[in-house]
C-alpha cells in the first residue's frame, strides 16, 4: 500500500439511496458525451525545453497519474526536450525520454521503471543469446527519496510505522473547498476548536467574546484541544495567532494559509514529540506549499448558493521559470472574496437566538451559557417579545483574503541555496443582535416593579471586524555529500491581529444615563449619547517566532539485512507574545464575565534530536527516535519513541508505535489565568477555614462565604505529559486494493488547567499561599492559578480503504473510504475523581467518515464525495451540570441526529491549455438540525449553513 490518501465523505443513514443515485448520474455524464473509449487516457502535456529532467518527470507523473521509479543518478545533469501536445501517459513519457539515453519499462498500467538503454539492437539474422529471466521483485531498484511527515529520514517506502493521511493537490481541487479550515474539518477524527464565526452564540460572546481568538480557524486531532496538535508549514513550526484563545492558549489560524497555494496536506495521527517537540501529543498536520512549477497558470472560480446568496470569487496566478545554471523561481498570488450570510437568509435560523434570560455555568473549567427561556427580549418597556438575535447573527463571515507566495533556489557550486516568502492578510466582518441588559422597571401607580430583558436596538447590532496579517520568511542552504544530505534553515514568522467591536455597552455611561433619565428605553435618544454608550473597542495582538534548524541524514551503516539510516539535528527559536485588550475592558467598564488583561511573553526554546531506522530481521524494521527540548519557561523535556513495521508478506504488514510526548506551557499560561469573579461570589467553604466574609452555616461542615476570585501566575507550572500507542495492519491483497486499520490511544496527564475552587478549598494544605485573609484573619479572597492537575484518555479506531480499477474501454475508477470511530474520550478534572465520558456527547460524535468515488475517462474526471457525521448527545459530558431541558426531551431533541452531505464535481480538460469544472456542494440541500445548545440552531463544528452551493472553476496553463 504505497500511500494513504484520505477521501472526502462516506454514505450516511439518511438520503443514501437518493445520494447514490445522484452520484452515479453525475459520474456518468462523461460517458454520455463519449463516442469511442480510448485504450488509455489522453491528456494535454506542455513541458518546456531545458529544465531538469527530474522536475519534468515529476510534472509528467502528476499530470498523467502514473508512478515513476528510478535512481536519482539516472537523471542527474540531464535536461528535457520540449514536449507539447495531447498524448497518453506512456507516449508522453517516451517522447520526454527521447535522446536522453533512458527508457521506461512498464510494470503495470500506471507504474514505470526507468533504466539506461542497453546496447544497440543486433543485426537481422544474427543469433541472440537469451539472458536469464529474473523476477521483478528481486531486482534492486533504488528509488527517488521522498521526505515524509513523521520522520526526519528520507524514505523510499511511503508506508512507515506511523499512520499517515495525505490529501494531495488533486483531491484538494476536486473537493471544492475554498479554505484549509473547511478541508481539514471535513476529515474523519478532526475536530474544530475555534470557529471564525465567534458571534454564533450571542449571549456567550457578549459576556466573554473579547477574550477569545476571534476570526481564527483552528482544528485538532482526537478532540484533545488546540494545544495538542502541532501545525507545520513546509516542515517548520507555525507561529500562533496574534489574539490568544480565551487568554489561555495560542491557536494556529488556518485562514492564513491559502488553500489554492497548498500542494498537499499530510496528517500524522500519532504522538510525535520525539520528532517535532512540543504540542505534537495528538499528532501533526504538515502543510506543504507549492514550489515547483514551470510556465504560467491562472485559476479562477466563482460560486453562489441555490438561493442566490453567499457568493464568492477567487483568483490565483502562478509564474515559474528556470534561470541561471540550474536555478528556479516561482511566484504565486491569490485573492478570495466571500460575501456574508445572516440568519435572516435561512428559515431555520430566523427564530434562533437568545430569546430570554439565561444562566452562566462552569463545566470542566470552561464557561458555558444556557438560555432558560424564562422571559423574552423586548425593544420597548411595554413592547412585545421580539427576536433580533437570530436574523441579525452571521452564519458566515464576510471575508477578504490576499496572499503572496514566493520561492527561489539556485545551486552554488556543490550546494543549493533557497528562500521562501509567505504573506497573507485576512479581513473578516461579522455581527449579532443588539446588546441586552436586564432593566428593573418601577410602576408608581401600583408600587410594583418588574424586570425587562431589554435589547438596545437603537445602538445597533454588535459588529465585529478582525484583521490578521501573517508573514513568514525562510532562507537556507543544503548540500548532498555522497549519500548524505544536510540542511541549514533560518526562519522568521510574525502574526499581527486586531479586533474592533461596536455595540457592547459601557457600564459607567449606561448607569449614569439611566439614573439621570437621559436614556429613554424604547424612545428616541441623542446620537451623541448612543456613541458614548457604545464606543469602539480595540484589541491588538502580536506573535513572532524566529529561529534556526540544522539537520543531516543519510546511511549510517550497511549490514546483511539492509541499510541503517540516521538523522540528527538541532534547532532553536524565540517566541514572543503581546496581547493588548482595550483599556475599557481592562477597567471592567464594559461587562465581560472574565475581564481580560495585558498578556506579554518572551522565551527561547532549543532542542536536539536523533532518529535511527534499522532492519532487525527479514521484513522487520525498527525506528527509534529521541528528542530533548529546553525552554526558559519550564526547563528540560525528554521524549522517546519506538516504531516497528513488520512486512509479514508482500500483501500484509503490521505496524505500531510507542511514544512519550509533552506540551510546554504556552506564553499566556506562563502568565496567569483569567480572574473568574473579581467582584465576589458565594462559595461553600469548609468550616475549618473560617472565619470568612458573610459566613452562614450550610450543614455538613461547610458554610457559605462571599469570596473574591482573583488569579496569580504559577512559577512551578510544568509541561503536560502523554503516552501514545498505535497498532495497525495494512493489507494489499492486490495492486489495486489497499486497506489500513489502525488503533490509537493517547493518555495525557499533568494537564494544565485552572485550579478548581472546590478542590482547593477541600485541600487547603496543598495551596496555602492562595488563600487571602485580612489583618483579623478573615478569609476574603482566593487566588486561582493554573496547575498540573487533570488527565485525559482518548482511544479511536481508523479505517482507510483505497481501490482503483483501470479498464481499457471505460477509463479508471478509484474509491476511497476513511472512517474514524471515537471509542473513548475520558477526562478527569482533579485527582481521585471519576473520569467523565465525553465521547458521543456535544460536538464529539463517535463516528465520522468520508468516502469518495472518482471516474477518469479521457479528458473527463467526475467525483462524488460523501461526508458523514454521527449523532451526539445534548450534554457536554455524562455528568454535565447542564442537562437536556424538559421541553427538548418532550419532543425527542436530546441528541443531534446523524447526517450526510453529498458533493459532486465534474471536470473537463480536453481544451488545449484549459481545464473547466463545476462543483456542487451539499447537493441534497441538507439543513442543520442541532440540539447541542439551546441558544444555537446549528453546530459550528460540523454543519453546512449555506446549503446547496454551485461553484464554477477554470484553469489555464502554458
Amino acid at each position: 500500500m504505497p500511500q494513504r490518501h484520505t477521501a472526502f465523505a462516506v454514505p450516511g443513514r439518511r438520503f443514501a439511496a437518493r445520494g447514490l443515485a445522484l452520484a452515479l448520474l453525475f459520474a456518468a455524464l462523461p460517458a454520455a458525451n463519449a463516442v469511442t473509449a480510448p485504450a488509455a487516457a489522453v491528456r494535454h502535456y506542455r513541458i518546456a525545453a531545458g529544465i531538469p529532467l527530474d522536475d519534468a518527470l515529476r510534472a509528467l507523473a502528476r499530470r498523467g497519474g502514473i508512478q515513476l521509479l528510478y535512481a536519482p543518478q539516472l537523471t542527474a545533469g540531464r535536461h528535457t526536450v520540449a514536449l507539447e501536445g495531447n498524448f497518453t501517459a506512456a507516449d508522453a513519457l517516451a517522447r520526454l525520454l527521447r535522446d536522453s539515453g533512458l527508457t521506461a519499462d512498464a510494470v503495470n498500467a500506471d507504474t514505470y521503471v526507468l533504466r539506461r538503454m542497453g546496447p544497440a539492437p543486433v543485426a537481422a539474422g544474427q543469433p541472440v543469446r537469451p539472458l536469464p529471466r529474473a523476477p521483478l521483485e528481486n531486482v534492486p531498484v533504488p528509488l527517488l527519496a521522498v521526505e515524509v511527515t513523521g520522520t526526519h529520514l528520507r524514505r523510499t517506502a511511503m508506508e512507515n510505522a506511523s499512520p499517515l493521511t495525505v490529501i494531495d493537490r488533486r483531491q484538494i481541487e476536486h473537493s471544492g473547498y475554498q479554505t484549509l479550515f473547511e478541508l481539514l474539518r471535513a476529515q474523519p477524527g478532526i475536530r474544530v476548536n475555534n470557529a471564525p464565526v465567534a458571534l454564533s452564540d450571542s449571549a456567550l460572546y457578549q459576556a466573554n467574546g473579547l477574550s477569545g481568538a476571534t476570526g481564527a480557524a483552528a482544528v485538532d486531532l482526537h478532540g484533545l484541544g488546540a494545544t495538542a496538535t502541532l501545525f507545520l508549514v513546509d516542515g517548520q513550526r507555525m507561529a500562533g495567532y496574534g489574539l490568544s484563545q480565551g487568554e489561555f492558549s495560542l491557536v494556529n489560524d488556518l485562514e492564513s494559509i491559502p488553500l489554492a497555494l497548498v500542494e498537499r496536506v499530510e496528517v500524522l495521527r500519532d504522538g510525535a514529540s520525539a520528532i517535532y517537540g512540543s504540542d505534537a501529543m495528538a499528532g501533526v498536520v504538515n502543510i506543504i506549499l507549492r514550489k515547483r512549477f514551470e510556465g504560467v497558470a491562472l485559476d479562477g472560480n466563482t460560486g453562489v448558493s441555490s438561493r442566490g446568496d453567499a457568493s464568492q470569487r477567487r483568483g490565483t496566478v502562478s509564474l515559474g521559470t528556470a534561470f541561471g545554471h540550474g536555478g528556479h523561481v516561482m511566484l504565486s498570488g491569490d485573492y478570495l472574496d466571500r460575501s456574508p450570510l445572516l440568519g435572516s437568509a435561512r428559515r431555520w435560523a430566523r427564530n434562533d437566538g437568545d430569546g430570554g434570560d439565561g444562566i452562566y455555568y462552569f463545566d470542566g473549567g470552561q464557561i458555558g451559557y444556557a438560555n432558560t427561556g424564562d422571559s423574552c427580549t423586548q425593544t420597548a418597556l411595554d413592547g412585545p417579545c421580539t427576536n433580533l438575535t437570530g436574523p441579525l447573527t452571521s452564519l458566515q463571515t464576510e471575508l477578504q483574503s490576499r496572499s503572496l507566495l514566493a520561492h527561489v533556489d539556485h545551486p552554488i557550486g556543490s550546494l543549493e541555496a533557497y528562500a521562501d516568502l509567505r504573506w497573507n492578510m485576512v479581513r473578516q466582518h461579522q455581527q449579532t443582535g443588539p446588546a441586552t441588559e436586564q432593566l428593573r422597571v418601577f410602576t408608581p401607580a401600583t408600587g410594583s416593579s418588574r424586570v425587562v430583558n431589554y435589547a438596545f436596538s437603537d445602538v445597533g447590532p454588535i459588529r465585529d471586524a478582525t484583521q490578521s496579517r501573517s508573514t513568514q520568511l525562510s532562507a537556507g542552504l543544503r548540500g548532498h555529500p555522497g549519500d548524505w544530505q544536510w540542511d541549514l534553515r533560518l526562519d522568521d514568522q510574525h502574526n499581527a491581529g486586531t479586533d474592533r467591536v461596536r455595540g457592547l455597552l459601557r457600564t459607567s455611561v449606561l448607569d449614569q444615563a439611566l439614573a439621570d433619565g437621559s436614556y429613554r428605553p424604547g424612545g428616541r435618544n441623542d446620537p451623541t449619547l448612543l456613541a458614548a454608550l457604545s464606543p469602539e473597542l480595540l484589541r491588538t495582538g502580536r506573535t513572532s517566532q524566529s529561529g534556526f534548524s540544522l539537520r543531516a541524514d543519510g546511511p549510517l551503516a550497511q549490514w546483511r539485512l539492509g541499510e541503517v539510516g540516521l538523522a540528527a539535528g538541532i534547532e532553536g527559536y524565540r517566541e514572543q507574545l503581546d496581547d493588548q485588550p482595550d483599556p475599557l475592558l481592562i477597567a471592567n467598564d464594559v461587562f465581560q464575565f472574565q475581564p481580560p488583561y495585558v498578556r506579554r511573553g518572551d522565551r527561547w526554546i532549543s532542542a536536539a534530536y536523533v532518529e535511527m531506522e534499522s532492519p532487525l530481521a527479514k521484513g522487520l524494521t525498527a525506528n527509534i527516535a529521541a528528542r530533548a527540548d529546553h525552554s526558559n519557561g519550564f526547563g528540560w523535556a525528554f521524549s522517546p519513541r519506538l516504531g516497528l513495521k513488520w512486512d509479514v508478506s508482500d500483501s500484509v504488514s503490521l505496524r505500531g508505535t510507542l511514544a512519550r510526548g509533552y506540551r510546554a506551557p504556552t506564553l499566556p499560561e506562563l502568565d496567569r489565568p483569567q480572574a473568574l469573579l473579581p467582584t465576589g461570589v458565594r462559595v461553600e467553604v469548609p468550616d475549618a477555614l473560617l472565619p470568612c466574609i458573610g459566613a452562614r452555616p450550610s450543614g455538613g461542615g461547610y458554610s457559605r462565604c462571599t469570596l473574591r476570585l482573583d488569579s496569580v501566575s504559577n512559577p512551578q507550572l510544568q509541561p503536560e505529559r502523554s503516552r501514545s500507542l498505535t497498532f495497525g495492519v495494512v493489507l494489499a491483497p492486490t495492486p489495486a486494493l489497499g486497506i489500513a486499520l489502525d488503533l490509537y490511544q493517547v493518555d495525557r496527564r499533568h494537564e494544565i488547567r485552572a485550579l478548581p475552587v472546590s478542590y482547593a478549598l477541600d485541600h487547603p494544605d496543598a495551596y496555602p499561599e492562595l488563600f487571602r485573609r485580612d489583618d483579623q484573619g478573615v478569609l476574603y479572597a482566593f487566588d486561582q492559578q493554573l496547575v498540573n492537575l487533570g488527565k485525559t484518555t482518548v482511544r479511536s479506531v481508523d479505517l482507510d480503504v483505497r481501490y482503483r480499477l483501470d479498464t481499457a474501454r471505460l477509463g479508471s475508477l478509484s474509491f476511497n473510504l476513511g472512517v474514524d470511530w471515537l471509542a473513548r474520550l475520558r477526562r478527569q478534572i482533579e485527582p481521585a475523581a471519576t473520569p467523565e465520558p465525553y465521547d458521543g456527547y456535544a460536538d464529539q460524535p463517535k463516528a465520522t467518515a468520508l468516502a469518495g468515488v472518482e471516474w477518469s475517462y479521457g479528458d473527463w474526471v467526475s467525483t462524488a464525495n460523501l461526508r458523514y457525521t454521527g449523532r451526539y448527545a445534548y450534554q457536554a459530558s455524562a455528568n454535565s451540570p447542564l442537562v437536556c431541558p424538559d421541553e427538548l426531551r418532550a419532543v425527542g431533541h436530546c441528541s443531534t441526529p446523524a447526517f450526510t452531505l453529498l458533493d459532486l464535481n465534474l471536470e473537463y480538460g480536453g481544451f488545449a491549455r484549459w481545464r473547466v469544472g463545476i462543483n456542487v456542494h451539499n447537493v441534497l440541500d441538507h439543513r442543520p438540525q442541532y440540539y447541542g445548545r439551546s441558544s444555537l440552531a446549528y453546530s459550528p463544528s460540523f454543519d453546512d449553513v449555506v446549503g446547496r452551493y454551485v461553484l464554477l472553476s477554470v484553469h489555464y496553463q502554458r
